[in-house]
């Protein structure tokens, strides 16, 4: 895939989303509603207003960066031929390699927001490059001095003890059980204050996580549009005094 020339900055209220997903053997059982969650995310984040950049990075026992900080209407659908799962869980390789190419893009584009959308139904089983500890310093690392945003979706675990084991913030993760239609809600449910997170245009959110947020999400981009500037300042600004 050809990769555009990125033009953006920091006043042009660019974002680089990294969605890093899990596609070892365990995931099979939600497969197609993977599928359709993550395209139906990708697209919403396409009709949103602003520069949107996308890398995904598939993993198993191995991890592979399909695409890297390119325009998300470049980003090409997953069908069950490009997402076929296997193997075991290299999770924090998979993360780590993402974090890598994303510093290479920060250092030399500026983009205002960075985010990563970590997804995994498994436990790390199989990296050989990371371990737990040193993960946890990069990402505490990039939260604390880069700005860097860090959600983690967790199915059948407990989310928020693994997300605080490898570092994020506290309001970052969410469990959801392996079936189809949970699997397609959590994506919905995170593409929503995804939106939000992107509207309220700072580089990191207080509570990533909240019906706020969603509510200023879930209008789609055309509704959200048709809003005048008073009215979106009064939104972000409830937002903002509910979090402080």
């Amino acid at each position: 895939m050809a990769q555009k020339k990125y033009h953006g900055g920091e006043e042009s209220g660019s974002i680089l989303i990294n969605f890093v997903l899990d596609k070892s053997g365990s995931m099979d059982s939600i497969r197609d509603a993977t599928i359709s969650g993550f395209n139906e995310f990708k697209n919403d984040q396409a009709r949103e207003d602003g520069e949107a950049f996308f890398t995904l990075t598939l993993f198993d026992t191995e991890f592979k960066t399909v695409v890297s900080a390119v325009p998300v209407n470049d980003v090409y659908d997953l069908t069950r031929e490009t997402y076929a799962p296997s193997g075991m869980t290299a999770l924090y390789d998979a993360i780590a390699h993402t974090m890598k190419l994303t510093d290479e893009f920060v250092a030399k584009n500026h983009p205002k927001q960075v985010l990563f959308v970590i997804m995994t139904d498994g436990h790390e089983n199989a990296s050989r490059e990371i371990d737990r500890d040193q993960l946890f310093a990069m990402i505490s690392d990039r939260q604390g001095k880069a700005g860097y945003e860090f959600i983690y979706l967790g199915a059948n675990q407990d989310s928020f003890a693994v997300g605080r084991s490898i570092g994020l913030r506290p309001g970052r993760t969410i469990d959801y059980a392996a079936s189809p239609e949970a699997t397609r809600n959590t994506m919905r449910y995170v593409s929503h204050n995804v939106r939000a997170h992107r509207r309220m245009a700072e580089a990191q959110s207080e509570a990533f996580f909240s019906p706020e947020m969603d509510a200023l999400g879930g209008m789609d981009a055309d509704a959200y549009a048709a809003l005048s500037e008073a009215e979106r300042e009064a939104m972000r600004e409830r937002i903002q005094s509910r979090q402080g």
